[in-house]
């Protein structure tokens, strides 16, 4: 059954009392660290008023009578001085060492308050006579919350954030209701189901909220190994494949499921014979397709051609360097596409012509014909992580990231983790940090268990803005580069397959729910109203919110379509600029074609890395 997300019974009415005047107007911009920007929210959650110490950071307490204290700064101004009854206090790190802008929650019945530590660290609030369950949190640091009774006087709190520990929490949610095997693809759909599908012949729609399963009818005809996306208009786009179960020659096949009306239809067929083909959207609309198996498979082809979204033909762009299948890919903000298994290749849609781009700095990376070592993600900045090496020198294991920088076409090494794994599913997540779950061991000397085929089941977070990796929950089993993560509206990881030997279908798919640590932070933001879900690019959505005194982002994250470790989706995370009037911000989407590709976004408030939950928009093209 599902895990219903806790909600800490002081939650149970909140009602935010904002620090200082409620028309107070701010600004924020997005800057790709997480720092400043914009967000949406959510009112349930794992951030609940439920421990007195979070995710391992100390905390202590002793009470007085009134007095003055140093007023904390919030969105509207500093709040009023804890003079009679109140709670005032500071925010420390472990060592002692005063935090500025420290996020303090105030949660009693019908009440939540926040405010902001000043630069002296200090916060100050009054409320009335109760019991208070009192939080305070700040990125890359620990969550703590212990239970405060304000009465006559001023409560002093003395809160110390030790690192964050927390490791979040993996849920099985049971079986798929198919197997899904090495042929498999997940697509969020409009309506936040997930429709998992392996051949096309038994395809099962899963609700990850209520865990309900729904069987979709089956295509007209068997196409797996098939690149997946969500088109604009909502119907799923299935391109390629092959014509038998495993490892067939590839098709020209091109179909479209309409998850409204539950039917299937054939659309115009490729140019080109593609068993597991690479493919993106482009700007403006419509997709590219690279690569894959052809009619001689394992031969593989090295012609790309596009789609017109409006004629809905195919039509033969420029050859790759080298025949290859499902290699990673994302477009740029520059409006190239950038495509980096055998080697880094850039795609430029005004000359439809395909050019070398930098190579890595692990040049000797594996790159065998068969697929990528790594996948990829792009950063709000524009920057594009690569996670996951395979060496051709057993005894050095290498290093799992490198960046690239478009401007600069160059790639840059960052901080590794251990054991190196290939082929493991990565995902952004809200908080603009980079989940890394499963994939196979390539380190013979580290001692971290596998299964049978050397997979493993650790889950860990990397973020880029520190250069910093950090040990998660494992997963409930090992999982290998067919597992399909998809992040939820509700800002869980959803993942499903690769339990068996890779390549080959297990005897039973079982999905998982992942709670990031961002859900147990404290009381989380909600989007209660925006004012449009069709967004057009220059355009301005507002968007109302509560449980926040102050949203720091706003975020478009790229609804996700992903076959093996490829997220064939808009691929990427928009920090949106935003302005705040009283419970309301005006967020703009950009004017940029390459930056708002057409498609279907979640859209998040964040508080700090608390995400909302996310309302499902379309940019339209």
């Amino acid at each position: 059954m599902h895990r219903v997300l806790p909600t800490s019974p002081l939650l149970a009415l909140l009602l935010l009392t904002a620090c200082g005047d409620d028309e107070a107007t701010s600004t924020g911009a997005g800057t790709g660290g997480g720092s400043t920007g914009n967000a949406s929210t959510s009112a349930t959650g794992s951030a609940s008023a439920s421990t007195a110490s979070g995710d391992g950071g100390a905390a202590s307490t002793t009470t007085g009578s009134g007095g003055d204290s140093a007023a904390s700064t919030g969105a509207g101004g500093a709040p009023p001085a804890c003079a009679d009854a109140g709670i005032e206090g500071t925010v420390t790190d472990e060592d002692g060492a005063l935090l500025e802008s420290a996020r303090v929650t105030i949660v009693g019945a019908g009440v939540l308050r926040e405010v902001r530590t000043d630069s002296a660290g200090a916060f100050s609030a009054e409320m009335d006579p109760g019991t208070y369950a009192l939080g305070a949190s700040r990125r890359g640091l620990a969550y703590v919350e212990e239970e405060v009774t304000v009465a006559d006087g001023c409560v002093n709190v003395a809160l110390a954030l030790g690192p964050e520990t927390h490791q979040g929490l993996w849920t099985s949610l049971g079986d798929a209701g198919e197997r899904l095997g090495g042929t498999n693809s997940g697509v969020m759909l409009p309506d936040g189901r997930v429709m998992y599908c392996h051949d096309t012949l038994d395809p099962v729609i899963v609700d990850p909220v209520t865990n309900e399963r729904v069987s979709a009818p089956e295509s007209p005809r068997l196409q797996g190994c098939h690149a997946v996306s969500l088109l604009p208009d909502g119907r799923l786009l299935y391109v390629g494949g092959a014509d038998v179960p495993v490892y067939g020659p590839g098709t020209k096949q091109v179909k479209i499921f309409d998850p409204e009306a539950m039917t299937w239809a054939i659309a115009p067929g490729l140019n080109d014979f593609r068993w597991y083909p690479t493919m993106a959207p482009l700007p403006g609309g419509g997709f590219i397709t690279i690569g894959g198996g052809g009619a001689d498979n394992p031969i593989r082809v090295d012609t790309s051609e596009t789609l017109d979204l409006a004629t809905m033909e195919w039509t033969p762009a420029g050859d790759v360097a080298i025949g290859n299948e499902v290699s990673p890919i994302i477009t740029l903000f520059t409006g190239q596409v950038l495509m980096t298994h055998r080697p880094p290749q850039l795609y430029d849609p005004a000359s439809r012509t395909w050019s070398l781009a930098g190579d890595f700095v692990q040049g000797d990376r594996m790159a065998n014909g068969d697929h990528a070592d790594h996948e990829l993600v792009m950063l709000a900045d524009g920057r594009v992580v690569a996670v996951g090496f395979l060496t051709f020198v057993p005894q050095d294991p290498g290093q799992m990231v490198e960046i690239y920088d478009p401007a600069e076409d160059t790639w840059d090494v960052r901080a590794n983790m251990a054991p190196v794994r290939s082929r493991a599913s990565i995902l952004q997540t809200p908080d603009q940090r980079i989940l890394v779950m499963g994939g196979k061991k390539e380190d013979a000397g580290d001692p971290t268990p596998v299964n049978a085929w050397g997979q493993v089941a650790l889950t860990d977070v990397y973020d880029p803005a520190t250069d910093a990796w950090r040990r998660l929950d494992d997963m409930t089993m090992a999982r290998e580069y067919h597992a399909m993560p998809l992040l939820l509206p509700d800002a869980r990881v959803l993942i499903s397959a690769g339990e068996g030997e890779p390549g080959n279908e297990p005897e039973q798919s079982i999905v998982e729910a992942f709670e990031p640590p961002y859900l147990f932070r404290g009381p989380r933001p909600s989007i209660t109203s925006v004012s449009s879900t069709e967004l057009s690019r220059g355009d301005d959505i507002v968007i109302g919110f509560a449980n926040t005194a102050a949203p720091t982002n706003v975020l478009l994250v790229g609804a996700q379509a992903t076959t093996h470790f490829m997220d064939s989706g808009p691929g990427r995370l928009l920090d949106l600029e935003f302005t705040q009037d009283g419970s309301e911000v005006t967020a703009t989407i950009p004017s940029d074609e390459a930056f708002a590709l057409p498609g279907w976004y979640l859209l998040f408030v964040m508080v700090d890395d608390i995400p909302s939950e996310g309302r499902i928009v379309r940019v339209v093209p």
